[in-house]
């Protein structure tokens, strides 16, 4: 879950090549939209006492506008070797972004200075789609404080932090496991399965149900967040001239995105019918407690009303797509890296064996699982830029004056991948993450893929134990090979809600006690 708040940087943010330049070309659009009611610039704003971040070399007029033809990833890292790891792009004569790729100033910014650097604005597409309120990811100012304190609030209640949502995991994943053993020996892709498992996490704890992998509502919504994934664009002409929203050219995004919320609607509408306060089952539940509390007490609330739909769709899309994908690149990888597998189901079978299900208290005991993991998310984030801040005031980071009104973008990717904080950042090598007798795991200061700061990702939590539990279940009972056709596949992603691999096969085979 971009630092999507998972839900929504991952909503529009992508990697590799077009990604990047996609991010940029999507906030420049947004920036035509609030230009006319803009506040402040650097022209007008900046004392002479602190300059404003300096800027690559561009064109008059147009400014670093054409730069964005390139792989921006190496441009990015260009301009951070030859300017320092903040600098300004400028985009035609009036607009800029700031772009921060170094991890002290980052620091600085979304946490030193969260109460400048913690406002979003709504994307105009999604604006039309879903409307301006009721959001958990996009409100700016205090409301998105009292929606992000319901949202910590209601996944406490709902048992994050307990055995209460690790024991559904657990199931969740010898589910899985079963309907793994029904692909054994044939090349598939992995995608449905790992999506409907993952999506019957957050089912459970956002509606109170889970589905069997076959229920046609379940089929029909996964399959919509999926086209909606392949169908979201930052390059999208949606996001200058929004009614474009309504006409065939976005029917592609309009109906999976249609058909989500009025299933949504229907389930909260089947929760309205037979609530009852006492028995609070799910987050829907507790929407309708808090919304009964403020009525009762006539006090300014957290929730609104009839807006119970907006959270879970956004929960869903969130933590669905950007889980689902970290645990695609983490199968993918550790197919393409044979010897490590097997240290790895050696570790398993010393520590938990063949048949316990593997639990969060093995983690210590596990530091192998818990390294891969963490590279896999170091090497392929999936929110690569997070989602776009802007500037409530005027302020400094490293000594560099940002006017308020200034959209900023947290470069997770080159925090990431930069050789100045990684030895070898582009091998995989999860040893970097352990001691120096592997028996314990060692964090790094530079290693923030979910973000940080006050809107770092709200399902921070919940995605590693998803990714923990089911990671291990499935090494537990398989080893992974490529298909032949799939071997090609390589590292290469593709921008969508999130950063995911491109397609690819495998083929599992059951691991016998020999192993």
């Amino acid at each position: 879950m971009a630092n999507r708040s998972y839900v929504a940087s991952s909503m529009f943010l992508g990697l590799q090549e077009i990604s990047f330049r996609e991010c940029i070309v999507f906030v420049t659009t947004c920036l035509f939209v609030r230009l006319l009611v803009s506040r402040g610039s650097f022209k007008k704003s900046t004392p002479p006492s602190n300059p404003p971040p300096p800027s690559p070399t561009g064109l008059p007029f147009f400014g670093n506008l054409f730069s964005f033809q390139e792989d921006m990833r190496h441009l990015f890292r260009k301009w951070t070797n030859e300017i320092g790891g903040i600098f300004r792009l400028r985009i035609g004569p009036v607009m800029d972004i700031v772009v921060i790729n170094d991890v002290e100033a980052i620091r600085e910014a979304f946490v030193e200075k969260a109460d400048a650097f913690s406002d979003r604005m709504v994307p105009p597409l999604l604006g039309v789609a879903f409307g301006k309120r009721g959001s958990l990811i996009w409100p700016a100012g205090d409301g998105w404080k009292k929606t992000r304190k319901f949202g910590h609030s209601a996944f406490r209640s709902m048992g994050l932090g307990n055995r209460r949502i690790e024991d559904k995991i657990v199931e969740e994943g010898r589910v899985l496991v079963q309907a793994c053993e029904m692909k054994e020996g044939e090349p598939f892709n992995p995608r449905v399965l790992i999506t409907n498992a993952v999506g019957n996490m957050i089912a459970c704890l956002v509606t109170g149900s889970r589905y069997d992998y076959g229920d046609p509502d379940f089929v029909k919504i996964v399959g919509d967040i999926e086209r909606l994934s392949e169908n979201t664009s930052l390059t999208s002409l949606g996001n200058v001239f929004p009614f474009l929203y309504y006409t065939p050219l976005y029917t592609g995004f309009r109906r999976p995105m249609q058909d989500i919320i009025s299933y949504i609607k229907s389930m909260v509408k089947q929760h309205q019918q037979n609530f009852d306060p006492l028995n609070v089952r799910d987050i829907i539940d507790l929407y309708m407690v808090e919304l009964k509390q403020q009525r009762e007490q006539q006090i300014p609330g957290v929730v609104e009303e009839n807006l119970e739909w907006r959270l879970v769709v956004e929960l869903f899309l969130a933590g669905m797509v950007t889980t689902s994908d970290s645990l695609l690149w983490a199968i993918l990888i550790v197919a393409q890296h044979p010897q490590l597998m097997k240290e790895i189901q050696k570790e398993i079978d010393d520590v938990i064996g063949e048949e316990r299900p593997p639990k969060m208290a093995d983690q210590d005991a596990l530091p192998l699982i818990v390294a891969t993991l963490m590279e896999v998310s170091r090497i392929r984030p999936v929110t690569p830029l997070a989602l776009p801040r802007l500037t409530s005031r005027d302020a400094t980071v490293q000594g560099y004056h940002i006017p308020k009104d200034t959209v900023v973008l947290m470069n997770l990717w080159e925090v990431l991948n930069t050789p100045k904080n990684w030895d070898k950042p582009e091998e995989f090598n999860p040893y970097r993450f352990l001691s120096e007798d592997r028996r314990s795991v060692v964090d790094h200061p530079a290693f923030i893929p979910f973000g940080i700061g006050l809107r770092a990702c709200l399902g921070e939590k919940l995605a590693r134990m998803q990714m923990f539990i089911i990671f291990t279940s499935l090494l537990q009972r398989f080893t992974f090979c490529l298909a032949d056709d799939s071997r090609s596949v390589g590292m290469k992603g593709k921008a969508g809600i999130a950063y995911s691999p491109l397609k690819y096969d495998i083929i599992l085979k059951r691991r016998e006690n020999s192993d």
